[in-house]
């Protein structure tokens, strides 16, 4: 029998507001203090009345046109009936039939799919509020309960079973998680609960008549992390196989992710959606937006990441590698790109059209990637790149490049003028020049130098007369040295190919 995993995700995400999506109290459920920032409209008490947050309407209409969402013109909150601890108020104001925004979809990477791109249909982007958080202190037998979490904004977005591996699954994450930063609508912090993932997955078979017959439906919850959604649906998918091979049933039910012995758990019985009873919210009146005001609101969407990357490896000839780096961590890709401009005018390319330069430009920017993904990180003790801890401005960095560019700092002077430049900024012509870094351009210097260097190596200097290639590039080495790498590479070989003969 063939089976086909059947993926699709429901993916949480708390948004980036003042206040709460119902009241006033300020959205911030980190807050180490419990039960602070709450309210009798947050903790359901009988006569208080929602408000809906129109900040949080915005953020969540504008993700679903960066998806390709339809935005709906007429949309209408709704309750959710269930009983849970930090459900004060015993019903969730969420989002049922007339959502916000519906349809959409999102490209993702995928080695198997034509293309290396798999395309993951969105069913819909609503939006509800989020509940409490409880709390298990340990030797007790009771729970502790926190709301001051209980009524932020929660963006839910909802993918078509499109997803067939775990790998898609978890660039489907990545990718949503990075647009949700650029748009500035959501942390998307999946450590601290700010980004939560859902899974529904299925094994379908193909029948005789060659259509797809859908399997039972495993729901695992509450993903917080990307290592943890490709791992619960890898091995859900191998569970699932394994069952139906070995002739037994799979259960509708909902599953938990061990993360420690790496596979899933059963919790409970999965409810159906009639079970929730959802009808109207009263208290809130329907939404209302027009055509004019969704066009509006398009145009503040900018550039997103896939637009990014497409554009760094065309404009500056990056390998893809890189160009994740700098689309992943967006404050240092801006970086990136103000330090180009500064080299651009260096190579006299008008800024932002490096892709119709000759490789200087490439190369230039290639070089100043190198530095900035490789070596800075080091300097940086794994601190993520951003203005507080770089301390070196886009013109000082640029005129760094320039210097290693034209060969007029060797890469060892570079490494040593580097800590100085991150840490303290500065002009780098200054710091080499305080450092006693400045090349050695003198043939005179450098001769005596070489000449050391030889009456130190006889047999390299014999050898290399015997045609070993090999032994040119060790006295280079061994000149450079000496110099502690200050000499010019070009004066250097030119004086030491003389004296060779």
């Amino acid at each position: 029998m063939n089976y086909i995993p059947t993926i699709g995700l429901e993916i949480h995400a708390e948004l980036k507001t003042e206040s709460k999506m119902f009241c006033a109290c300020p959205n911030r459920p980190d807050d180490k203090e419990p039960n602070t920032n709450i309210c009798p409209v947050c903790l359901g008490h009988p006569g208080s009345l929602p408000v809906a947050n129109a900040e949080a309407i915005r953020l969540t209409r504008l993700v679903g046109l960066a998806l390709g969402s339809k935005v709906l013109e007429h949309s209408k909150f709704d309750r959710k009936n269930y009983f849970y601890p930090d459900l004060p108020k015993g019903y969730q104001i969420s989002q049922y039939d007339q959502p916000l925004c519906l349809g959409g979809g999102m490209q993702v990477k995928d080695a198997d799919s034509e293309g290396g791109k798999k395309l993951i249909g969105i069913t819909r982007v609503h939006l509800e509020e989020d509940t409490g958080r409880l709390a298990h202190p340990e030797g007790g037998d009771s729970s502790l309960v926190d709301f001051n979490r209980g009524g932020v904004p929660l963006m839910e977005l909802v993918t078509e079973p499109d997803i067939e591996n775990a790998g898609q699954a978890r660039e489907f994450v990545k990718e949503l998680q990075l647009i949700l930063r650029y748009l500035g609508a959501s942390d998307a912090d999946m450590e601290k609960g700010k980004l939560r993932v859902e899974v529904n997955i299925s094994m379908a078979t193909m029948g005789a008549d060659k259509k797809k017959k859908l399997g039972t439906k495993v729901e695992i919850k509450n993903l917080n992390s990307l290592r943890a959604v490709e791992g619960s649906v890898a091995y859900e998918i191998g569970r699932q196989i394994e069952l139906l091979k070995g002739g037994q049933k799979v259960i509708q039910e909902t599953r938990g992710w061990n993360e420690f012995q790496n596979q899933t758990f059963s919790q409970r019985e999965k409810e159906e959606a009639f079970d929730y009873r959802y009808f109207p919210e009263p208290d809130i009146p329907p939404l209302v937006i027009s055509k004019d005001e969704i066009e509006r609101l398009r145009r503040h969407i900018g550039e997103l990441p896939a637009k990014k990357r497409n554009r760094f490896i065309l404009d500056y000839g990056l390998d893809l590698a890189t160009v994740e780096i700098f689309v992943a961590n967006r404050e240092l890709g801006n970086f990136y790109e103000k330090v180009m401009s500064e080299l651009e005018e260096w190579a006299n390319v008008e800024e932002g059209d490096c892709s119709n330069s000759d490789d200087q430009c490439h190369s230039m920017a290639r070089l100043c990637a190198n530095y900035l993904t490789t070596d800075v990180p080091g300097i940086l003790k794994g601190a993520e790149f951003c203005e507080a801890n770089f301390k070196a401005t886009p013109e000082n960095f640029a005129e760094f490049i320039n210097l290693i560019y034209k060969k007029e700092i060797s890469s060892k002077i570079a490494k040593a003028v580097l800590p100085e430049l991150v840490q303290n900024g500065g002009d780098p012509t200054e710091i080499i020049e305080q450092k006693g870094l400045s090349q050695i351009h003198d043939e005179g210097k450098i001769g005596k130098i070489i000449d050391e260097v030889l009456a130190k190596n006889p047999k390299a200097a014999a050898d290399y007369a015997a045609g070993k290639q090999n032994a040119f590039q060790f006295l280079v080495g061994q000149t450079l040295a000496a110099t502690q790498g200050r000499a010019n590479p070009d004066v250097l070989k030119k004086i030491l190919l003389d004296k060779l003969g």
